[in-house]
């Protein structure tokens, strides 16, 4: 118990700093490589090392090396959401940043990773464990683009909706991935669908 406190306390320390809540603030949208929490933030790279060791340390967030780049993600303390999941991609995060521009898409991406970044964006708007009937699916990605019946056709295609008599519904299994879909999609795929359908469960079995 002692040892919890003294974690906890040094957690709430090391967030008590203005420039610190910023960072987790900018996290907490996507993932961000070191030099774009400087660009963001107006601050030199030595001085957002030093913050992000900090928040390192006590587990608030996570750090991705790939060569001379580090990728941060909020973890929340090691308690993931499927969205923190797959906010861990960092291709994930930065084509929603460039294509989205706050709940409206720019434009529907040519490249089909891109798109497929888009399409897993999109879901989250969808409630697992209900059943849509094509309006009302029209109708929540209008809020996102007007074409609909593109997007409605590709959430589809790669099995994120599943259409069964007219209704459809948030996939209840990770689909199975041929080689060229395999890269088209982000690393995280899998395991945020997994952990966004054992969400479902509970809803389900009431």
């Amino acid at each position: 118990m002692s040892n919890d406190v003294d974690r906890q306390v040094q957690l709430l320390k090391t967030i008590a700093d203005e420039t610190r809540l910023r960072i987790l603030g900018l996290l907490a949208a996507g993932s961000r490589t070191g030099r774009e929490l400087a660009a963001e933030l107006g601050l030199t790279p030595p001085t957002i090392s030093h913050h992000m060791a900090r928040l390192v340390e006590v587990g608030i967030v996570g750090v991705q090396v790939d060569g001379t780049r580090h990728h941060y993600t909020l973890t929340l303390d090691g308690v993931t959401t499927p969205e923190a999941n797959l906010a861990q991609d960092p291709f994930q995060a930065k084509t929603v940043r460039t294509f989205f521009d706050g709940e409206r898409l720019k434009q529907i991406p040519a490249k089909r990773k891109a798109r497929v970044a888009v399409l897993l964006e999109l879901l989250k708007r969808f409630e697992p464990g209900r059943r849509y009937s094509e309006p009302e699916v029209n109708a929540v990605l209008r809020t996102a683009h007007d074409d609909v019946a593109t997007l409605r056709r590709e959430l589809v295609d790669y099995r994120y909706l599943k259409r069964d008599f007219g209704y459809y519904s948030v996939t209840d299994e990770v689909p199975e991935r041929d080689a060229n879909e395999a890269q088209e999609v982000p690393e995280g795929e899998a395991s945020w669908l997994a952990q966004l359908i054992r969400s479902t469960v509970p809803n389900v079995a009431g």
